[in-house]
């Protein structure tokens, strides 16, 4: 019974793991320009992410988000980082450009 329930919430409990990894690789990063060149790495390797801030965590533009061009949407709680937010006008931006569509016409 233990090895089933444990192989049910692994999923879970991996996907949570993977997300806080990421939160902490990314808010070591302090300052603008850092993030953009970050944001180049990630673009470059084709794992672009969006970090919503907020109370609520908008499930409709994570799923937007993914299936429309590929960027995972990361929960980050109410406190807005700067820095992060910078990497977030960074995506605005790339889909403007790319897709003349931004983040903020959803």
């Amino acid at each position: 019974i233990s090895l089933a329930l444990n192989l049910y919430i692994y999923p879970s409990i991996y996907e949570s793991v993977q997300i806080n990894k990421k939160y902490a690789e990314y808010s070591e990063i302090k300052t603008c320009e850092e993030m953009k060149k970050r944001f180049l790495t990630d673009l470059k390797n084709e794992e672009i992410f969006y970090f919503q801030f907020g109370i609520g965590y908008d499930i409709e533009l994570a799923k937007t988000l993914m299936v429309k061009y590929k960027i995972e949407s990361v929960g980050m709680g109410c406190i807005i980082q700067p820095e992060i937010e910078c990497y977030n006008q960074l995506v605005n931006n790339y889909l403007k450009e790319k897709y003349n569509d931004g983040i903020i016409d959803y």
